[in-house]
């Protein structure tokens, strides 16, 4: 059976647009000042998260995952990588985040809930969770971290309701 070009075209301008949304929640090249994005953003769905997270996949599939995009950012010998998982609603978001951050103190600085160490910044807004991930601690990763994840919550806040 062959597909119209038009009709074909169409479609594939539909299955585009569900991976471009987390492709524009991405900071820019130059957030924090001098920080660049490193190789291309990676996206996963439905089962290929298991090539992600092997470990932990079941959980997100357990609460409605969607898809994830991941990029990574460095400035010199620094190193940060960002990861948006969005999950079909705001329940299971909310519900991975729970189980993520058992035991740990949460705040309100990102996102609806977050919690913040010197190694990463975990947050939950409306569908998504976000991580901001670095490898050794300092105040340039520290400001990193948060610049990149204010950066993200400002851009989920126009999406959340």
């Amino acid at each position: 059976m062959f597909m119209p070009l038009r009709t074909l075209w169409a479609v594939m301008q539909l299955l585009a647009a569900g991976s471009a949304p987390l492709l524009n929640l991405l900071p820019p090249d130059g957030t924090p000042q001098g920080w660049q994005r490193q190789g291309q953003a990676l996206r996963f769905s439905g089962a290929e998260l298991y090539r992600h997270i092997n470990g932990g996949a079941e959980l997100y599939n357990q609460f409605g995952f969607d898809h994830l995009t991941v990029q990574d950012y460095a400035k010199s010998t620094y190193e940060a990588r960002v990861e948006i998982y969005k999950m079909n609603d705001p329940a299971g978001a909310a519900a991975v985040f729970a189980e993520i951050t058992k035991g740990m103190a949460t705040q309100t600085v990102f996102g609806t809930v977050c919690v913040i160490d010197d190694y990463q910044v975990l947050f939950q807004r409306g569908a998504y969770c976000v991580s901001v991930t670095t490898y050794e601690t300092g105040t340039e990763t520290l400001a990193a971290m948060a610049a990149l994840a204010a950066k993200i919550d400002t851009a989920l806040i126009d999406r959340c309701p």
